[in-house]
């Protein structure tokens, strides 16, 4: 069955938007980060750490890569299912982050994917509901 016109550009919009999550994060831009996300949103990133709201998940990522001198996100393999005004998605997620010599120095990789529910706002697409599933993390010594 052939994609409307509007169907095709609220895919790219989603894409958008789960990818500027990754992007935002990387760039250190927490009032961005915040932004991808609806106002009453829900994120859980396991092992208990549930977040409400953009605000509360940028203050939490915030937190987590004060340590960090570099990381990089990429988003991958982006699943839609689009019903109306919300859809769900389902990206992979492959992470790489680069400690400054205080927290050890290391490389941390993790793979993992991301579950979203997403709703149309009148700022666009934003993130409703997030749940990540950590599949694999890995610490590694920087190369000199």
């Amino acid at each position: 069955m052939a994609e409307t016109v509007r169907e095709q550009n609220d895919r790219i919009a989603i894409t958008d938007v789960i990818n500027r999550y990754g992007t935002t994060i990387d760039a250190a831009d927490y009032e961005g980060l915040a932004a991808c996300f609806t106002p009453d949103a829900v994120v859980r990133y396991g092992g208990g750490r549930e977040f409400r709201g953009g605000e509360a998940v940028a203050e939490f990522v915030r937190g987590m890569t004060v340590v960090l001198v570099a990381q990089q996100h990429l988003l991958a393999n982006h699943e839609i299912a689009l019903d109306g005004d919300r859809a769900t998605a389902t990206t992979y997620l492959h992470a790489t982050q680069v400690e400054g010599e205080e927290a050890g120095g290391g490389v941390i990789v993790t793979g993992g994917i991301y579950r979203d529910a997403l709703v149309r706002t009148g700022d666009g697409w934003l993130i409703a509901e997030r749940e990540m599933e950590g599949l694999w993390r890995e610490r590694r010594e920087l190369a000199s």
